[in-house]
């Protein structure tokens, strides 16, 4: 089961959903507002083996807790506008995860893979009725997905190995292990053309294991990792490529003349006048 908070964002999260689609404008056509994104940026573990004993609220970039631990984490994503207020997005992640706590004198370091979908909604552009046109979009999204972990922890002061999820003793990785997400967060977009929006994000993903720093205990069933980002998308439309590939084909080449406007230029004088002599 989830935890109190986030069942809280997610009701509230449809709640808005279900507000927007009775007031919401046409929705655009499938293949037309698609986007290719990447974006690079620094995660930080909440979980059992942390100074701040799990407590993701601290964890955030306006926190000291923040700048201790931070690893970097890379992700690549496909979007798709539904309308102006809603999208909807697909992403796939990496990154390092890592956490210590000096008074149980243990840390740990790991990695994560994740893929997982997400719903986007304007919400300021829906509430103050912002123009199409404007350069800032503010947004919040949601999402749920799947995610694989690996972690072996240490003692601080001798190094000394402890446990580990996807390793053995000797340090040589074994597997994978794989788990439910929740995902929540908020971001800020620049929209600089209409092919190319820069952003900014900071999400929060609650996982559905107590493993990812390999301890267990009976105070946190719940880890996770925060996640800040800058990015780029590149935004087209499919129907675009599609007439212009089909306009470059080669029946269009080879087809007749009979629609195209006449030109009287050099090459039609030259047919005219073989055709001319033919008939003599």
């Amino acid at each position: 089961m989830l935890t109190k908070c986030p069942k809280i964002f997610v009701v509230l999260f449809l709640f808005l959903f279900s507000k927007s689609i009775v007031y919401a404008q046409q929705t655009y056509p499938f293949f037309d507002h698609w986007g290719l994104g990447a974006n690079i940026g620094m995660n930080y573990f909440y979980g059992d083996v942390n100074d701040n004993k799990g407590r993701i609220w601290s964890n955030t970039p306006l926190s000291g807790f923040y700048y201790t631990d931070k690893n970097l984490m890379i992700n690549v994503s496909l979007t798709k506008d539904i309308s102006r207020f809603w999208g909807i997005r697909g992403h796939l992640a990496y990154g390092k995860l890592s956490g210590s706590n000096e008074k149980t004198s243990m840390y740990f370091k790991g990695s994560v893979y994740s893929m997982d979908m997400d719903v986007t909604f304007h919400f300021l552009d829906y509430i103050l009725k912002r123009p199409e046109s404007s350069k800032f979009k503010f947004y919040a999204f949601a999402g749920m997905g799947l995610f694989s972990f690996d972690a072996i922890r240490r003692d601080i002061t001798t190094d000394v190995f402890q446990n580990a999820m996807g390793f053995d003793q000797n340090g040589n990785h074994t597997n994978f292990t794989t788990e439910s997400l929740l995902k929540l967060g908020l971001g800020i977009g620049y929209q600089l053309n209409k092919k190319w929006l820069f952003n900014f994000e900071t999400a929060l993903n609650y996982t559905n294991s107590d493993d990812l720093d390999a301890f267990r205990s009976t105070s946190s069933k719940r880890e996770g990792f925060g996640y800040m980002s800058l990015g780029v998308v590149y935004k087209f439309d499919l129907n675009v490529h599609f007439e212009s590939r089909s306009s470059n084909s080669l029946w269009e080449k080879s087809k007749g003349d009979n629609n195209r406007s006449y030109n009287s230029g050099l090459n039609n004088k030259k047919k005219r006048k073989l055709h001319n002599k033919w008939k003599k």
